[in-house]
């Protein structure tokens, strides 16, 4: 199988820039080849060519090394197959990632690994189901969201996932037994339920589109977003659905927009995705209590301009970089995609795309694709230390920065600020 890094969160920004910089290096050698005599001049250019060979070798070498898991992993007859390709992938990726430390290719290549795991272990509990004599499953689609839904899944991403089935008792019963079984292999091969426990083999997070409809205009109820003369669905009660709380969403409207389909019937997930943002433009209640969620969140700034770290152990000198960046990038962005009216669940694919429609300041935009990339490539690195059993989650101690990478957060971080000011303006304006 050839697996190929295709374009994606850096388009908008390596068009141009990517060219540039050939240009420039180009320009360096040739610059530095007229003051060389012949011979030197020759030394240089195969130093060149020595250092692109070697690259080109170890992407080869990685390609065929990846590619050969992925190809196994079509042919895997037991979760414990499934278990020990996932352990060799992880350590493929990590070994590629500490070398490139290039996130685009990072997140695609956990998202292809999360993906290729999800649908195989489908396929493995359907087949466990019909040797158990359960019969031909029906139609259904299996989602995810949060990291994974953004394709943004790194090493040890927490699984939330969606089940989205047919009509008829039937296909309740056998999505039940499915997504329970496939939960327990997903565990076995280190996908774990986040703590909120968003899973198909918990009643609340599988059901028929019709079903799905009620939970969904039930939570935009609870959350206040069904407002006085706007009518939720004809002919629904709303004070009589779901009165068990095994069917109640545990989750904030707004954090359904990360929504995928990974497998399945994918227009049955797309109809689901379409429920989702139906809901949104119903009860924008919802999203306008979401933008003040947003709002709220902590600067990574004190009053000085000084980084916001813990004063006490075990994490004096440390800043939570999830909470102070990675988070509220995440939110803010999905928060302009989703009234904005874009469809992209990915943070940086989406602020290409508010870019594209002029719904956000061209150099703002450019500096949160830049700033993310660096908060994500942070936060993978602190990932991978963890993963080695070396780091501490999301705790970064800024002062161990080296003074490139310092500066390039520190612009990350005033680009994120800069958005949640103007997103409070926006607030303050409609309020």
């Amino acid at each position: 199988m050839t697996v190929t890094l295709e374009a994606g969160s850096g388009n908008y920004l390596s068009d141009r820039k990517t060219k540039r910089l050939f240009d420039e290096v180009c320009d360096g050698i040739f610059r530095q080849l007229r003051s060389l005599p012949v011979e030197e001049g020759r030394e240089l250019l195969a130093q060149v060519r020595s250092t692109l060979q070697e690259e080109i070798t170890a992407e080869q070498s990685f390609q065929k090394e990846f590619g050969g898991l992925l190809e196994e992993l079509l042919r895997v007859a037991t979760p414990v197959e499934l278990a020990r390709l996932h352990k060799g992938l992880v350590g493929v990726v990590t070994a590629s990632f500490s070398r490139r430390e290039s996130i685009p290719a990072f997140h695609l290549l956990c998202t292809t690994i999360l993906d290729s795991i999800v649908t195989q272990a489908l396929r493995l509990a359907e087949e466990e189901l019909k040797h158990s004599g359960v019969g031909a499953p029906p139609g259904y689609a299996w989602l995810v969201m949060g990291a994974a839904g953004r394709r943004e899944a790194t090493l040890s991403t927490d699984m939330e996932s969606l089940l989205v089935h047919e009509p008829g008792p039937d296909a309740a019963k056998y999505c039940s037994r499915l997504a329970e079984r496939v939960a327990a292999i997903l565990g076995e091969c280190g996908f774990q339920k986040n703590g909120r426990g968003i899973m198909p083999d918990t009643p609340a997070w599988r059901a028929s589109p019709e079903e799905w409809e009620e939970r969904l205009e039930e939570l935009c109820r609870r959350s206040g977003g069904t407002q006085s003369g706007s009518p939720a669905l004809p002919g629904r009660r709303l004070g009589n659905i779901f009165s068990h709380r095994a069917t109640t969403l545990n989750t904030p409207l707004f954090e359904l927009a990360d929504l995928r389909v990974v497998s399945g019937d994918a227009p049955l997930g797309g109809q689901l995705i379409a429920l989702v943002r139906g809901a949104a433009e119903r009860h924008p209640a919802c999203i306008l209590k979401a933008a003040q969620t947003v709002t709220a969140l902590p600067s990574p700034f004190s009053f000085l301009g000084n980084y916001r770290v813990e004063r006490s152990p075990p994490h004096r000198g440390c800043m939570d970089l999830n909470r102070l960046a990675s988070l509220p990038l995440v939110s803010m962005v999905r928060l302009q995609a989703v009234t904005g009216g874009v469809a992209e669940t990915g943070t940086l694919e989406r602020i290409q795309q508010l870019l594209k429609r002029g719904t956000l300041d061209v150099e703002l935009g450019k500096r949160l694709l830049q700033g993310g990339i660096e908060i994500f490539r942070l936060m993978a690195l602190l990932e991978a230390r963890e993963h080695a059993g070396v780091g501490d989650g999301a705790w970064l101690l800024p002062d161990t920065l080296p003074p490139s990478d310092e500066n390039a957060l520190r612009q990350a971080l005033e680009a994120v600020a800069t958005l949640q000011k103007v997103i409070q303006s926006s607030l303050a304006q409609r309020v």
